[in-house]
């Protein structure tokens, strides 16, 4: 429960959704890495669940700045 308005939520709610959203696409990309057939395959998922990983460590970053 928060008392005081964050200094920018407009900025907060856009960070909280791409949380969301990257945590969902990174939780997906890791139930399709056992069932993926070549080793590109897996290195692809890997690669794009690393680029969302680093998403949310600046968008969790920021929320640090907009509270």
């Amino acid at each position: 429960m928060r008392f005081l308005e964050s200094k920018d939520p407009i900025a907060l709610a856009a960070l909280e959704f791409l949380i969301e959203r990257d945590a969902n696409d990174v939780k997906k990309l890791l139930e399709w890495l056992p069932s993926a057939q070549t080793k590109r395959d897996r290195m692809a998922i890997i690669e794009r669940a690393n680029s969302l990983m680093q998403e949310l460590e600046y968008a969790i970053n920021r929320i640090a700045e907009v509270e």
